[in-house]
């Protein structure tokens, strides 16, 4: 029952932040948490354990950065996966929240699960410096110098030698 009360929770959080206050008193003293902080254009990393049920995962994801109007990558390499994705800061949460409550992949068994083995490596608000990306497309790389091409493309340089590198090593 905790389990779903969190679920829920996670799900329906940011509905209830931006639901007006009701008998305060003062209609010029609420606002949207969410606007106040979160404005402009994110940018966040993730990494990925594994991915079993490769090409229902993938249709997954871009359903849901398409939905949610996120662009980026979907990034393979050998067995590492990373998802950069860019857009309104409270899409990428939502993005967040889908991936770890939704049945995306199977386990060992066939059966299937949710995400657990996601990590959000770096996130931070768009720099002028990084590229902005038109849309969400997912790419294979054969080697470690075209993924760093992808990064240095997108003025991400410094996020690939500080986060993607170690995952090689």
């Amino acid at each position: 029952m905790i389990h779903e009360l969190v679920l829920w929770i996670q799900q329906n959080l940011r509905h209830v932040l931006n639901q007006p206050e009701t008998g305060s008193g003062c209609e010029k003293c609420t606002f949207s948490i969410s606007t106040a902080v979160d404005d402009g254009l994110w940018l966040t990393l993730l990494h990925l354990d594994h991915m079993r049920a490769r090409t229902k995962y993938i249709r997954t994801v871009e359903k849901w950065t398409s939905d949610l109007r996120l662009t980026g990558r979907l990034m393979f390499l050998g067995k590492i996966i990373l998802i950069l994705l860019q857009g309104d800061r409270d899409s990428i949460k939502e993005y967040l929240i889908l991936q770890k409550t939704s049945k995306v992949d199977v386990d060992s068994n066939g059966k299937k699960c949710k995400e657990k083995m996601i990590s959000v490596l770096f996130e931070t608000k768009v720099q002028t410096e990084h590229k902005r990306f038109l849309a969400f497309e997912v790419k294979e790389y054969s080697t470690l110098d075209e993924l760093q091409k992808e990064f240095e493309t997108a003025g991400l340089k410094k996020l690939f030698s500080e986060f993607v590198l170690g995952l090689v090593k």
